[in-house]
């Protein structure tokens, strides 16, 4: 029983010192992105830090030095403060025995009192710990085991695609007319796998050792030189290995599926790997060329459905296309490169050096006898596991529906067209502009809405626990009822079914069943109305006193 309290205890550190060594590593790269913004383009800065991060964990768990106790017997303490105390008093007259012996008696007593409190904390450590780690340890394996589970119906998901996908064979690639002959050598060369499938997702690499080229049929709505640019972007995450990166990113998040660090880290990996792909597949081509990739981005974007949403940021398209626009990467200088790994070599040291003695000396059991000696860093380190829970979604910005923010029309204003105040706010958009989730929750409704006699037309309601949100007159849906969504994920397109004079979104937000304005939600949203949506509330507000 005591090694099993000893091994929780440890793991307990581990994941504590895990996530401080994180959160100490993003606070540090980002900082640095901002004086060489290159480093936000390098994926090995990335997946570097991911591995400091990792390696904090095993720290606890390596042979640590003994410790030194400063443990002395009381009748030792007794004479080396009462000697002294005698003299100091009576400066002309010898030490009696029955001084000795008073002087000895009165420091023992100290002595013995402070030792006592000693070992009632010490004690009250011991009994602490291991209750704390085995509390730990619950909760760490119900989230690895649901951590677990979704990467299985990831994975389970992904080989049915596999499965039902089409297997070109070399005669089908030559007539497909995308690949350029030099394509053709290399995949024949390396026996690259090429398949072709029906479903609307994002051309992708699928496994991690021996992955294969998934295509999905829509690509060829392109031109020639589009899709060998595609095919070409996708070949160079084959080459380096970016597949096999993602795959180790993905283990360490389930693992440490309770330090959100290890995911901001790669997703900011994703973003330099698409960087880096866009970079080499345009490097040398003209400007027109550089054009006709960026639509077809765009044009992929918008045929996905939500299986190929996480493959395919829609987020982040426009910042893609604006790095699509320079010759190269930013240029990482020597500087940034040594600073960077000396400061999570840094990182990994503090980590290795301040670990506590508690690491190593774990009282057996309740019962044991406690441990007296002194351990500095095991007092900051035994309330960690009490961390504060996140935040009630109440108190979370909601993000904006669309990239492109417009507000026409704001909520509880009169309109002409409805003798009712306005119940939500308006953004102008083009018919097929994407529509994102403002925050993550479950879906309750998708497709045509019959309340309010149908004038929402197609809606998509959204639950985030404490309000719900509500997004009408969509032109298409692409989430259904049950799915659970992200902040940001695509949900639909703008258009203008229902009762609507023209395409826009029209949102709503609804607390305890009553519907309530979504400006405080946004920060600023003043800032993004036209001036006629601004003077038509301050007009109306005027008149109602």
């Amino acid at each position: 029983m005591a090694l099993q309290e000893l091994v929780a205890a440890k793991w307990l550190l581990a994941c504590v010192g895990s996530a401080a060594v994180g959160l100490a590593a993003w606070l540090l790269l980002n900082g640095a992105a901002r004086l060489w913004p290159a480093l936000r383009t390098r994926r090995g800065v990335w997946l570097a830090a991911q591995g400091v991060v990792a390696a904090a964990a095993l720290l606890p768990f390596l042979p640590h030095p003994a410790q030194t106790s400063i443990t002395l017997a009381p009748t030792t303490i007794a004479m080396v403060d009462a000697t002294p105390s005698p003299l100091a008093d009576q400066p002309n007259a010898a030490p009696t025995a029955n001084a000795w012996a008073l002087a000895a008696a009165t420091t023992t007593e100290d002595a013995t009192s402070e030792h006592a409190s000693s070992d009632d904390a010490a004690s009250a450590v011991g009994r602490a710990v291991p209750l704390m780690a085995a509390i730990w340890l619950l909760i760490y394996a119900v989230g690895l085991t649901v951590a677990i589970t979704r990467q299985w119906q990831a994975r389970r998901m992904w080989r049915k695609l596999r499965a039902t996908a089409q297997r070109l064979s070399p005669a089908d690639l030559q007539a497909h007319g995308a690949f350029t002959a030099g394509q053709l050598r290399e995949i024949a060369q390396r026996k690259l796998t090429v398949l072709r499938t029906d479903v609307p997702i994002s051309p992708m690499l699928l496994g991690a050792r021996r992955p294969c080229l998934l295509l999905p049929a829509h690509l060829d709505t392109l031109s020639t030189a589009q899709q060998q640019m595609i095919i070409a972007h996708e070949l160079h995450h084959w080459r380096v290995r970016d597949p096999l990166c993602l795959a180790i990113a993905a283990a360490l998040q389930t693992v440490f599926w309770f330090n959100p660090t290890l995911r901001w880290m790669a997703k900011q990996m994703e973003w330099a790997l698409e960087l880096s792909c866009d970079q080499h597949v345009l490097a040398g081509r003209p400007q027109h060329q550089r054009k006709q990739y960026a639509a077809s981005l765009l044009q992929q974007w918008t045929t996905m459905t939500p299986i190929g949403v996480a493959a395919f940021n829609g987020a982040t398209i426009a910042a893609r296309i604006r790095h699509m626009q320079k010759d190269s990467l930013p240029a990482l200088s020597t500087a940034a490169a040594w600073f960077t790994g000396g400061a999570l070599t840094a990182l990994l040291a503090a980590g290795a050096m301040l670990q506590p003695a508690l690491a190593t000396n774990i009282p057996p059991s309740a019962g044991s006898a406690p441990t007296v000696t002194a351990t500095p860093g095991s007092a900051a380190a035994t309330p960690a596991p009490t961390t504060a829970s996140p935040a009630a979604p109440s108190t979370e910005p909601w993000r904006a529906p669309l990239d492109k923010v417009r507000v026409i029309s704001f909520y509880g204003v009169m309109r002409s067209v409805l003798p009712t105040p306005h119940k939500g706010i308006d953004f102008a958009a083009t018919k097929g502009t994407p529509v994102h989730a403002v925050a993550g929750g479950t879906i309750i409704s998708a497709g045509h809405l019959a309340e309010n006699d149908g004038r929402y037309g197609n809606a998509v309601i959204i639950d985030h626990g404490a309000q719900r949100s509500l997004y009408a007159h969509l032109n298409s849906i692409n989430v259904k009822a049950g799915q659970q969504v992200q902040a940001g994920q695509l949900i639909g397109a703008v258009g203008q079914t229902g009762f609507a004079t023209g395409p826009h979104l029209h949102l709503e937000m609804r607390q305890n069943g009553q519907i309530v304005d979504p400006a405080p939600m946004f920060a600023n949203l003043d800032a993004y109305a036209t001036p006629r949506a601004l003077k038509v509330r301050r007009q109306q507000q005027a008149s109602k006193g």
